[in-house]
């Protein structure tokens, strides 16, 4: 059985995502637990997809050892230990067609998902499991102990995530000098622009500012209307619009943290109002709604707003622009602002709980969450490095008076 995850938009904006058949049929109970169990905690489309995913893997394995589990479950009969491990070692694997969209065979597939990823699967199909379980079983005392234990053997048969990683991540990061050559590069008119017509060039390089002015994520940038931009005090709102009725697109990008705003400097107030009036409102189709970047190229998408898929080309063009370059994408810019934030609260010595609540307010998080200190690691092992070589100076100045006495 060939299963894919199907997102549609309603006709007052709310995005829904089933799982669905080759006929393009939901499936009921997967869609029983996406309303049940996660939309009544106002998750996101995108967590919504995510589980879908790993639901969509617990069915290849269903049909790849040609068990019938709704039958199974109404008899009270649970998954076996054996079972478990298989199905363990089964989300291991990936399940994604070169396309994305359909579950296929795996059975000579040699690569394995990442531990996260395996988890991440595990954890919602053993929630998926103990709802489903519940509502096919009689109700009983004894049942419900047997579906937790169930729940339970599938939960501890997920691999353990290390706390430690051996691979510093943020080791290959980028730098100034490599943002300006992508800046330089972006300029409208630049012989090196990979992109041809001159109004697209002028969005891309404001999409690039502005995300190394900000640290914005993707789908708040996407997110952005021509209102959130106050030309008079020269600031940028970030505002959360979830299921939004006038934006058209199925995939909707949205604002992930909390609502805010940043003050933006005057030149860059000025391109932006620039780029409204000169080249996005003279697009057809863009004065029909407010979002603020929009298609260019002419075609059915022409005006629209622009689409994850669209801006994802964009990105994926900047890699080949400068040598060695490959990891360039908007999540890195966000990295890359922080870093550079953290230099300058060390040069203008705020304190740490400062910091950390300035950082926190801009990018969207709360004071509470801790992920602003994930943000700072790179600027912490700097400094931390810089701290041994002055331990390791002094021993060695030391030593060579010592020796010269």
């Amino acid at each position: 059985m060939e299963l894919s995850a199907r997102r549609i938009k309603s006709s007052n904006g709310e995005r829904f995502t089933v799982l669905v058949d080759e006929a393009g049929m939901p499936l009921f109970y997967p869609a029983l637990y996406v309303s049940v169990q996660m939309r009544g905690r106002s998750l996101a489309v995108n967590t919504i997809q995510n589980a879908l995913n790993a639901i969509k893997a617990l069915y290849a394995w269903l049909s790849y050892y040609s068990i019938d589990l709704e039958p199974r479950f109404s008899r009270g009969e649970l998954l076996h230990a054996h079972e478990v491990h298989s199905l363990r070692d089964f989300m291991q694997k990936p399940l994604a067609a070169p396309n994305g969209s359909k579950v296929v065979s795996i059975s000579h597939r040699p690569k394995t998902v990442g531990t996260s990823n395996q988890y991440a699967r595990m954890s919602v199909i053993a929630d998926y499991l103990g709802f489903l379980a519940v509502q096919l079983q009689a109700p009983s005392t004894q049942g419900s102990e047997n579906i937790k234990r169930m729940v339970l053997q599938i939960k501890s048969n997920r691999p353990k995530l290390s706390t430690k990683s051996n691979v510093d991540r943020d080791e290959k990061h980028l730098d100034d000098a490599v943002l300006d050559a992508l800046e330089a590069a972006l300029k409208p008119g630049s012989e090196r622009n990979p992109v041809h017509e001159y109004a697209a060039q002028v969005r891309n390089a404001l999409m690039f500012s502005i995300l190394r002015a900000t640290g914005l994520r993707r789908g708040e940038l996407l997110n952005l209307r021509v209102e959130d931009i106050d030309f008079a005090k020269n600031t940028l709102k970030v505002v959360r619009r979830a299921d939004s009725q006038g934006d058209t697109r199925v995939y909707q990008p949205v604002v992930k943290t909390r609502e805010r705003t940043f003050p933006l400097m005057p030149e860059l107030v000025v391109q932006i109002h620039r780029y409204v009036l000169a080249h996005r409102n003279k697009v057809p189709g863009a004065k029909r709604h407010g979002y603020l970047f929009v298609t260019h190229k002419a075609g059915t998408s022409q005006g629209r707003p622009l689409s994850n898929s669209g801006f994802g080309k964009f990105m994926g063009e900047l890699r080949y622009i400068i040598d060695s370059h490959n990891d360039i994408h908007a999540h890195s810019l966000r990295h890359h602002w922080n870093y550079s934030f953290s230099k300058l609260c060390e040069a203008q010595s705020m304190t740490p709980e400062r910091e950390e609540k300035v950082r926190s307010y801009l990018m969207g998080w709360s004071e509470t969450s801790g992920t602003a200190a994930t943000y700072n690691r790179r600027h912490i092992k700097e400094q931390a490095r810089k701290a041994v070589l002055e331990l390791q100076n002094k021993k060695l100045r030391k030593g060579q008076k010592e020796s010269n006495a």
